[in-house]
């Protein structure tokens, strides 16, 4: 008896211990299960409305920079057949959502669907009262071959019609690059006389260029022959200018004899004019007995005698002086 009351209250024990570890890992379960859920943080909600919610369900995971944040809480049809989409997020990452929040359905090949909730940069912060964000798709592989086969194919089809185009009309396509053949043989032979042309006009340039050299150099010697007169005139005026007082005072000297002469000429004149007029009134008397004398000395017959008779005048033809033919004329 002894021994059994040992055993028993061991197996008790046991019991116990077993069922104390059971209620803890329960508790530790349904702790873990309420934290993956977020049962036991505090979580935001904020919403977006789409018009296809293909891919999302209840629990889908919500991404913020590659980390879960959260989760789709729950889909709920509108009166317009839109499908608002409320989702369930952390408080700190919602503190960091701005009013041009976005979220973007990625739905990758061979995984779930996710989504991944952008900040935003506005200046405002999203709004408590209505946390809406906005919404887009992230293409899968298929979506985007499909839109690339889409927008493919037109170009395809007139890839096809340009090269049975090409195909009908080969002849011309031939005629045109012989066309253009003979076209880039005339461009080469006129480059060849371009190339001609501009070496003439390189020579020309290079002769305008000598004679221009010689230009200036006669130029510059005329500048320099310039100067030497410059220069020498320079000279002649600095001579000028020295000698200029000088026949300046000797002009002056010779005025004042000029003066003098002036001077002098009115103070004979002045005496001549004094003196004339008596000079002149005895001069009259003086020619009236010189021309008695003359008279008397021609009367006086020896002398008369001694001179010749003087020729009888001779009248010209067309003369009709009566007097003149009536006798000889008076000597």
């Amino acid at each position: 008896m002894s021994d059994e009351a040992p055993k028993a209250r061991s197996r008790r024990y046991q019991i116990t211990a077993l069922l104390v570890l059971a209620v803890v890992l329960g508790a530790l379960l349904i702790g873990g299960i309420a934290y993956q859920h977020g049962s036991l943080s505090r979580r935001a909600e904020v919403y977006f409305i789409a018009d296809d919610v293909t891919g999302l369900a209840p629990g889908t995971t919500v991404r913020m920079s590659g980390f879960r944040i959260g989760k789709v809480a729950e889909l709920q049809l509108q009166d317009d057949l839109n499908v608002k989409v409320v989702l369930v997020i952390e408080v700190e990452p919602f503190n960091h959502l701005r009013s041009d929040a976005r979220a973007i359905l990625v739905r990758e090949q061979l995984k779930p669907a996710a989504i991944d909730l952008r900040a935003g940069s506005a200046a405002t912060p999203l709004p408590e009262g209505d946390p809406r964000v906005g919404f887009s798709r992230r293409g899968t592989l298929t979506e985007v071959a499909e839109d690339l086969r889409t927008r493919l194919a037109p170009i395809l089809d007139d890839v096809k019609q340009l090269t049975g185009v090409a195909r009908e009309r080969r002849g011309d396509v031939d005629a045109v690059l012989k066309n253009a053949s003979e076209v880039s043989r005339e461009l080469a032979g006129a480059a060849k006389e371009m190339r001609a042309l501009t070496a003439e006009l390189r020579q020309r340039a290079s002769r305008l260029g000598a004679q221009s050299e010689a230009t200036m150099a006669e130029v510059n010697r005329s500048v320099v022959r310039t100067g030497g007169l410059i220069g020498q005139a320079e000279k002649s005026l600095d001579s000028v200018n020295s000698k200029l007082p000088g026949l300046l005072l000797k002009a002056e000297d010779m005025l004042g004899n000029l003066d003098a002469v002036m001077r002098d000429a009115r103070t004979i004149s002045a005496a001549a004019a004094v003196a004339v007029p008596g000079m002149l009134q005895s001069v009259s008397p003086m020619l009236d007995d010189s021309r008695e004398m003359v008279q008397g000395v021609r009367q006086s017959w020896p002398l008369r005698g001694m001179m010749p008779a003087p020729a009888p005048a001779l009248l010209p033809i067309d003369s009709h002086d009566s007097a003149a033919l009536r006798g000889p004329a008076a000597r």
